[in-house]
């Protein structure tokens, strides 16, 4: 008699208990939280990353179409990027207006030849967003450039990789890339 008695009162108490207290739920929206809060700015650092990854790609990829251009259908004479496009040397993404690609936009200026110089090209790719501005939704923390001799040189302070148009050499701060 005294186990059923027992047994009812066991069962009354469990039949109170069901679900999660309020002290619990908030236990885990705080854990939730804490998790998010590690892992998000890693995860927006990993996007950025790749998109500058893929800049660089995108940047070397340009450089060889250029070489390319030159020596096969430009007559020694360097292209904008719809035309390297349309003769298939880039995808049509990066030969397409406002030649934007993984977060970065990229442009070329075309120097024609002189009796002095040959003919030359300024690329540059820059992030839309710079991180330094925000670092939040920034797509990229460097600029890159480059012109025809394929050295890749990057800029951190948000500003332009430029190239001296005679001496072919990097203005400002740009220092090579170690990739």
């Amino acid at each position: 008699m005294k186990t059923q008695n027992k047994a009812k009162k066991l069962s009354r108490t469990k039949s109170y208990q069901k679900g999660f207290s309020l002290i619990e739920l908030l236990i885990v929206v705080v854990i939730i939280g804490i998790v998010a809060a590690i892992a998000i700015p890693n995860l927006l650092r990993s996007r950025m990353a790749a998109n500058e990854g893929s800049a660089i790609s995108s940047m070397r990829t340009i450089h060889s179409s250029q070489i390319t251009y030159k020596s096969t259908n430009g007559n020694g004479a360097f292209t904008d990027l719809p035309t390297l496009s349309s003769f298939s040397h880039i995808d049509s993404v990066l030969g397409t207006s406002p030649h934007v690609k993984s977060g970065y936009r990229f442009e070329v200026d075309v120097l024609a030849a002189t009796s002095a110089l040959e003919p030359r090209f300024n690329l540059r790719g820059r992030p839309i967003t710079h991180s330094a501005i925000n670092s939040i939704s920034g797509t990229g923390s460097r600029d890159f450039g480059t012109n025809e001799s394929g050295v890749l040189f990057e800029s951190f302070d948000n500003t332009a990789v430029t190239f001296d148009d005679v001496t072919r050499m990097v203005q400002g701060t740009a220092t090579p890339v170690d990739r």
